[in-house]
């Protein structure tokens, strides 16, 4: 019935499908979480397009962000953004931040952005003040954002050029730290 050689091929693949069906299903798994722990480079998760929002203790809006990519490092214990955009509500209008990169340690205290920082005011008044940085500090809870890089503040065609500055957002209040001066056209 069965030539020999018929009997050996078909005893070898089934000894071969039974060897490979084990080493799929019980054999050691590849090591992805290989490495050292407390590499800095380390990625433990990571969001794509996040949309994160932030409640304070009271249950209100504290903020909205998003970014089109969230990386956790857990050896820093910091969250780095690409592109964030924070939204900050007010009471007249919303504050909108965004730059090039930020980070957020682990305890959320505050959003440390980078690279071509923007802060627009959006509030009541008819024409919005867009704040332009290297780098800020912002403090989501407390609406603070602070910088010792060279800033400049434009309201329509009125501008503001400084080093350094400490703004409390929701006041819509903006001190300037040094060398300041000012560009305004008058009616």
């Amino acid at each position: 019935m069965f030539s020999s050689t018929r009997v050996r091929l078909l005893t070898g693949v089934t000894l071969l499908a039974v060897t490979l069906l084990y080493w799929g299903f019980f054999g050691s798994p590849t090591d992805t979480l290989s490495g050292d722990p407390d590499d800095p480079d380390r990625v433990d998760f990571f969001i794509q397009d996040a949309f994160i929002t932030r409640f304070n203790e009271q249950g209100e809006l504290a903020y909205l962000l998003v970014s089109p990519r969230l990386q956790h490092y857990p050896a820093t214990e910091m969250t780095r953004l690409e592109s964030p955009l924070v939204t900050l509500p007010g009471d007249t209008g919303d504050t909108q931040i965004s730059s090039d990169y930020g980070t957020i340690p682990d305890d959320e205290s505050q959003i440390e952005l980078a690279g071509n920082v923007r802060v627009i005011d959006n509030s009541a008044s008819e024409t919005p003040w867009v704040l332009t940085t290297s780098v800020l500090t912002l403090l989501p809870p407390e609406h603070y954002a602070e910088t010792h890089a060279p800033v400049q503040i434009q309201q329509g065609v009125n501008r503001t050029d400084a080093i350094g500055m400490h703004a409390w957002l929701k006041e819509h209040r903006v001190d300037l730290l040094s060398e300041v001066r000012g560009y305004y056209v008058t009616r």
